[in-house]
């Protein structure tokens, strides 16, 4: 049954895609066009959601195999993108979120891995695990804002504005969307590094384990102090703001799927 749902949401990820690359080159502000790849995105989502389920939830504990858990933060990114759509006009990222959510998908499909359980015991065990993904997912927003506002941000030092270009709000606009993205991120990365402190002897038996994922964890949180504080006080943008946004990205990347990668992918464990 969950092969159902993964087809199902592949599909409608990559209508959702076509849908919305299209629209965007034209450069025509076309509402209905917006509305129809917003709602092949929605029906993506549930497809999406229903894909996971049968090893996240209905199981008697969470497979986080490697391909469940990049599916699911795809799956997170999807969702907090869609609510930030209702409020913000970021539609014109879904040229990179509609795709990364399609791989996620694959991913679990065609490699599941073997199953790796994680005790959630606790109150602080749940909340470690639902920021770290909600953090992940938002870092990721994150990025991908700072690499459309780059290439915007060229376009119009360059003079090229038509197409893709013409649809999408003013730089201060997307700049501040941005900061926006990264301080949210910031803060539940905080509150996922007091939780893990607290709940680690719960989930590893062992009370404030200091190991790789811990390390990494704290240097993309110094990753995006620093981008916080040369925003305010030397005026970072643009460049410098997508290789921080990314140094806290793939440090986090690196420490949430880096051991099950080489476990599950390199050493086939």
């Amino acid at each position: 049954m969950a092969s159902i749902f993964s087809l199902t949401a592949l599909l409608l990820y990559l209508g959702a895609s076509v849908t919305l690359v299209r629209g965007l080159l034209s450069g025509v502000r076309d509402t209905r066009a917006r509305r129809f790849d917003l709602l092949l995105a929605y029906m993506a989502v549930i497809a999406h959601g229903l894909s996971l389920a049968p090893a996240l939830l209905l199981e008697q504990a969470p497979n986080f195999a490697l391909g469940n858990t990049v599916s699911l933060i795809a799956f997170l990114v999807m969702m907090l993108f869609l609510v930030a759509r209702l409020f913000q006009p970021v539609h014109a990222l879904g040229v990179m979120i509609f795709p990364s959510a399609f791989i996620g998908v694959a991913i679990a499909w065609l490699t599941p891995g073997p199953e790796y359980a994680i005790h959630l015991d606790g109150a602080a065990g749940l909340m470690h695990m639902t920021g770290a993904g909600l953090a992940y997912a938002l870092l990721s927003l994150a990025l991908a804002q700072a690499v459309l506002l780059h290439f915007y941000d060229r376009r119009l030092k360059n003079r090229q504005t038509s197409g893709i270009w013409n649809s999408l709000p003013p730089i201060q606009t997307m700049e501040q969307i941005l900061f926006q993205l990264v301080y949210v991120g910031f803060a539940l990365l905080s509150l996922t590094l007091i939780s893990g402190a607290l709940s680690s002897g719960q989930m590893f038996g062992q009370a404030f384990l200091f190991n790789h994922h811990t390390v990494l964890a704290v240097l993309a949180w110094v990753s995006l102090v620093a981008l916080i504080l040369g925003r305010h006080f030397l005026g970072w943008r643009g460049q410098i703001a997508i290789l921080w946004t990314g140094a806290g990205f793939v440090l986090l990347g690196l420490g949430y799927f880096g051991t099950r990668f080489v476990l599950e992918v390199i050493l086939r464990a």
